[in-house]
Parts: structure tokens; C-alpha cells; sequence
């Protein structure tokens, strides 16, 4: 929890250089935001691992196909990576670019899902029977 409390303290920080930096030089203040943003991403992957680990831990003790967890795992991936870009191009004053990074990850994420989709409908289908 502490340091999440850093964390976020540093980011007060750079956003604060930040404004100050876009009036002087604004592509300074752009190359800092992205690189705020690296790092801060760094930071939260590296505490996803032990949740990783954990997740993958739990679903083979629950005896859960591996499928569905690659699923889930692709999903969170799919959805991080939309919303960083999505913020990059929201920073850099690309609003429509952005708007079609969040929209590709959404059709990204709705396709990754097909898989577990089609197996909630064969299990519907057998309850019926």
C-alpha cells in the first residue's frame, strides 16, 4: 500500500512538471507523459504476476479448463493495451484515434470470447434436452 501511495505521489509530481513544462516546451512535456506512463505501466505489470500466478493456481485446483483462463488473461491484456494507447493518443490531442483503439479492443475483446460464447450455448442447448 505504500507504495501505491509513492506511486501516486510521483505522478502529482510529473503531472504538476508536466503543466509547467507544456507552456515552455511542449514536446518535452509529451516525451514526459509517455514516459510517466511506461513506467507506471512497468509498475502495475509487475504486480500482476503474483495475481497471475495466483488466478492460474486457482483455476487448476478448480480443475478449469486452461482455455478459458488464456481467455481471460488475453482479455485483461487486450484491455490494458487499449487504454494505454487510448490515453497516448487522448495526451497527444488525438481524440479520434483514440476513440478507435478503445473500439478495436472492445471488437478484440468480444472475438477472444467467442470461444467461451459457443460453450455456454452447447451447455444451454444440453440443459434443454
Amino acid at each position: 500500500m505504500e507504495q501505491f501511495g509513492s506511486l501516486i505521489a510521483a505522478a502529482v509530481v510529473l503531472t504538476v512538471i508536466t503543466l509547467l513544462l507544456r507552456n515552455w516546451k511542449p514536446e518535452y512535456a509529451m516525451l514526459l507523459s509517455v514516459g510517466c506512463m511506461v513506467l507506471f505501466t512497468g509498475w502495475t505489470v509487475l504486480r500482476m504476476i503474483p495475481v497471475f500466478s495466483t488466478i492460474g493456481s486457482l483455476a487448476e485446483n478448480a480443475g478449469v479448463e486452461t482455455v478459458y483462463i488464456k481467455i481471460l488473461l488475453r482479455c485483461l491484456g487486450i484491455s490494458l493495451l487499449s487504454e494505454i494507447g487510448e490515453s497516448l493518443c487522448r495526451e497527444a490531442g488525438q481524440v479520434s484515434a483514440a476513440s478507435q483503439i478503445s473500439l478495436a479492443g472492445k471488437v478484440l475483446i468480444l472475438e477472444s470470447c467467442l470461444p467461451v460464447y459457443r460453450k455456454l450455448l452447447e451447455l444451454s442447448l444440453s440443459l434443454m434436452e
